[in-house]
């Protein structure tokens, strides 16, 4: 789960934005993170098993959520937001959508891009944004109802959103339409979809277990989780056969078969998973970053859910 904290300034910042860039990224990718340490935007080269953090490519940057593949980026700099796209080229494009919400801490793309959700807690409100090749359209922003959001999740095409409001329940409704409460779980905690769209599977930290929804149908079980938790992201692997729940109170990822709605592994952490952003649409996930001398977690789980390690650059590690 990843957190974010427009005007005379925004020229500044693009042009900014643009002078930070270094020339193009070559080679393969496997995605860029957001180094709030240094305030950086750094390209991950290589492929997931082998990579390693590359020179920045965006800097002074105050808070960045960079979509899986990294063709666009949400960010922010002097108090101003927007998207930037070109990110692995010799110079980025930025695009300011009409109407785009301001005062933004939370961001949560799907799993190709392709769209993204925008969360202001100040303003008590939600947007989505849709990105094409070359454009960023966003939608009005929607009045969410009262209360403290402690999930949020979209589907793969961008359409359906699932939003947990603690002591409210978990409410799933269409891009355009109004929210509708379809579970009154006490303590949402996290939720995703699978790559159909169709089911939608959610922690509840009240009755510990993991709750799912088969095409917005009634909630049934899915599986209990032990008592303690304290879930940092819910996510499908490639081809939905496995759900896997990264927990931060006991640095591990939690692997169950979606088949059998039963536990099939434990991935230990060398540290506690801050995070779970997605670094590409395989898909593979980031699961830390941000503290000094820590060097980084990958959930890759195009095939069985492993964990490999990235080492910060050499000199230069993460802060």
């Amino acid at each position: 789960m990843s957190r974010w904290f427009i005007g005379s300034t925004l020229s500044l910042f693009l042009a900014g934005c643009a002078l930070a860039q270094t020339a193009s990224v070559g080679g393969p990718l496997a995605g860029f993170i957001y180094d709030s340490g240094s305030r950086t935007v750094r390209p991950l080269h290589g492929v997931p098993g082998s990579t390693h953090i590359g020179s920045p490519v965006l800097n002074g940057v105050d808070l960045a959520s960079i979509a899986p593949g990294g063709q666009w980026a949400f960010v922010t700099k002097n108090g101003g937001s927007t998207f930037v796209r070109g990110l692995s080229d010799a110079s980025t494009t930025e695009s300011l959508p009409d109407g785009l919400l301001a005062s933004v801490d939370r961001v949560v793309w799907n799993r190709d891009g392709s769209a993204v959700l925008l969360y202001s807690s100040s303003a008590n409100q939600l947007q989505r944004v849709r990105l094409s090749a070359t454009d960023a359209t966003a939608d009005a922003p929607l009045d969410l109802p009262a209360g403290s959001v402690t999930a949020l999740a979209i589907d793969p095409a961008g359409r359906q959103i699932a939003l947990g409001i603690a002591a409210t329940g978990l409410y799933l409704f269409n891009a355009g339409d109004s929210p509708v409460l379809i579970s009154s779980i006490a303590q949402p905690a996290a939720a995703a979809f699978d790559e159909t769209g169709r089911k939608l599977y959610a922690v509840d930290l009240d009755s510990l277990r993991i709750v799912q929804f088969d095409s917005g149908s009634a909630q049934s079980d899915f599986t209990a989780i032990g008592s303690g938790i304290a879930p940092a992201g819910l996510a499908i692997s490639a081809g939905g056969r496995y759900l896997m729940l990264a927990d931060s109170a006991a640095s591990a990822v939690y692997v169950y078969d979606v088949a059998s709605q039963s536990f099939a592994n434990t991935l230990n952490l060398d540290f506690a998973p801050s995070r779970f952003e997605p670094l590409s649409s395989g898909p593979t996930f980031l699961l830390n970053g941000g503290r000094s001398g820590e060097w980084l977690l990958v959930l890759d789980a195009r095939q069985i859910p492993g964990i490999t390690i990235v080492p910060a650059a050499a000199g230069e590690e993460l802060q």
